[in-house]
């Protein structure tokens, strides 16, 4: 049976909603752990593109007479969970940067299968979709240099020590 206009439209701001409602989560259970400035100051901005996306999304669900649904407490204490564990034991920018990539990864994946799910849900919804999944892919870009250092150095040192002592040639 052919869904209605009302749940196409429900259902794709929903998940957004709940999209966001995770990677601001996900930031919010790392940023304590967090002890380089420049990856705390980015997963701070990240929080609060995450959390102006959130307001837009409450605008819309109002305009629109839309009941958001929050993550489930059960969800929610999952993440917790596997977020302390994972860096109970390493707290470094990699691992933190890894975290982050691997959830924005399968939130993009997530808003992917929900935009082409949601091909006939309102215009302003389906842009606001994909401005998250926008979002998620730029943050992702911007920690993967997190993921490519040494020894908790910046690639850009480790390429200057490397010639330095002359072991990159």
């Amino acid at each position: 049976m052919p869904k209605s206009q009302k749940e196409i439209n429900s259902n794709l701001l929903i998940a957004v909603y709940q999209n966001l409602q995770t990677a601001k989560q996900a930031v919010n259970n790392v940023i304590d752990k967090i002890k380089d400035s420049r990856l705390k100051k980015e997963l701070k901005k990240q929080f609060k593109d995450y959390d102006n996306l959130s307001e837009s999304c409450e605008d819309l669900a109002k305009v629109h007479d839309i009941a958001l649904a929050n993550n489930s407490f059960l969800k929610r204490a999952k993440m917790w969970v596997n977020i302390n564990l994972s860096t109970m034991l390493d707290k470094s920018n990699r691992k933190i940067a890894s975290i982050n990539i691997l959830g924005s990864t399968m939130g993009a994946i997530d808003l992917m299968s929900v935009i082409s799910d949601s091909k006939r849900a309102k215009k302003e919804l389906l842009t606001l979709a994909k401005r998250v999944l926008e979002l998620e892919e730029s943050n992702i870009e911007k920690l993967k240099p997190y993921i490519l250092v040494e020894n908790n150095k910046p690639n850009s040192e480790v390429a200057e020590n490397a010639k330095e002592t002359g072991s990159l040639e």
